[in-house]
């Protein structure tokens, strides 16, 4: 296994939009050595060393200095020369310890969950820390890690237009090599899906995210995924596996991993597709990438999708004509907002 994911389920406490699997911090030695149990029965240290390891959450920094060590000592978690090695922050649980000690571990990417650049969206979303913390997170993370990002939501409650613009514009004044923007979904499983919170206005959320597209190029940053810009050469590599329909190991309460046809979800529960199921599930999500869509090659990676051939290329062709796709089968800026939609209609 080449690509690994582990999950860390700790937070503080849960934010209005979350439905993840999460809950209140444990004990995170126990959290650390069932980790390793469950990659030693995985075969995990056998399989050779990892082109990418991505330590998720919750919040992993709260398995402490302690715990990422030793997950590094380990001996499961080798890393292949130039492997990526990316941990997500929450912005009030870094510190300058903690992150020098990654740095010193071989972490490569940091990964702060921002949101916003407002106090009273923040706020509202029970994020449990501000906009002058953000910085100063951001700013005590990239000093260990250079190539540290961020993650921002569009569309969130009470956000006007004029002060998501200044979220962008200061994101875009960081100089920063990666930033995500996700749109807002209302999940039923969320605090605000449970209040009955309608789902953001898809005019004013398309208008949101097309501003961000714009405002993060300004500051040369590519579009390479829907919700995902870089410098270039600074994408998220074990991202881009799965976009281009790697396989990847999740371990960890919470953690999903996709396996040949084997699936498993973060519940726990698992799925064996058919070959022409898993086929299209790694093939269309190229149509979310900036590296597009090549029909011919899926077919010649899964032959079972040949027979889709001739209706893909009259699709395609209407998607482009529509101003959908470029030449490539890459989405622009409309194709984006409708990406779902757009493979769908390839099913």
């Amino acid at each position: 296994m080449r690509h690994l994911y582990l999950h860390v389920p700790f937070c503080t406490g849960r934010c209005a939009y979350c439905a993840f699997v999460s809950g209140p911090p444990g004990d995170p030695e126990a959290y650390v050595a069932g980790l390793l149990r469950e990659a030693a029965a995985r075969g995990v240290g056998a399989a050779g060393p990892l082109e990418t390891l991505y330590c998720g959450g919750g919040t992993p920094a709260l398995l402490g200095e302690a715990g990422f060590r030793r997950l590094a000592a380990s001996g499961l978690f080798t890393l292949a020369p130039g492997a990526e090695w990316t941990v997500e922050l929450h912005p009030a649980a870094t510190t300058r310890a903690l992150a020098r000690t990654l740095a010193g571990l071989g972490v490569t990417r940091l990964s702060l969950g921002v949101q916003s650049f407002d106090d009273a969206a923040l706020a509202r979303c029970n994020r449990r820390h501000t906009a002058r913390q953000a910085l100063e997170a951001i700013e005590t993370a990239r000093a260990a890690v250079p190539d540290t990002g961020i993650d921002l939501i569009a569309g969130l409650p009470g956000v006007s237009p004029a002060a998501w613009t200044r979220t962008l514009r200061r994101a875009a004044g960081l100089g920063l090599p990666h930033v995500s923007v996700y749109a807002l979904t209302v999940e039923p499983g969320s605090a605000w899906g449970r209040a009955g919170l309608p789902a953001p206005d898809p005019d004013a959320l398309c208008d949101a995210i097309a501003e961000a597209a714009e405002t993060l190029a300004g500051a040369g940053l590519r579009r390479y995924e829907t919700s995902n810009y870089a410098l270039p050469g600074r994408a998220c590599r074990h991202n881009l596996n799965t976009w281009r329909g790697g396989d990847y190991l999740g371990l960890g309460r919470g953690a999903a991993s996709r396996l040949g046809r084997l699936r498993r979800a973060g519940d726990g529960s698992e799925e064996t597709l058919s070959e022409e199921a898993d086929a299209l599930e790694r093939a269309l999500t190229a149509l979310r990438t900036a590296e597009g869509f090549d029909p011919e090659a899926a077919a010649a990676r899964f032959p079972v999708l040949a027979p889709r051939l001739g209706r893909w290329r009259r699709l395609l062709a209407a998607f482009r004509a529509e101003g959908l796709l470029d030449a490539r089968n890459a989405p622009t800026t409309r194709g984006h907002e409708v990406a779902d939609a757009l493979a769908r209609a390839l099913l």
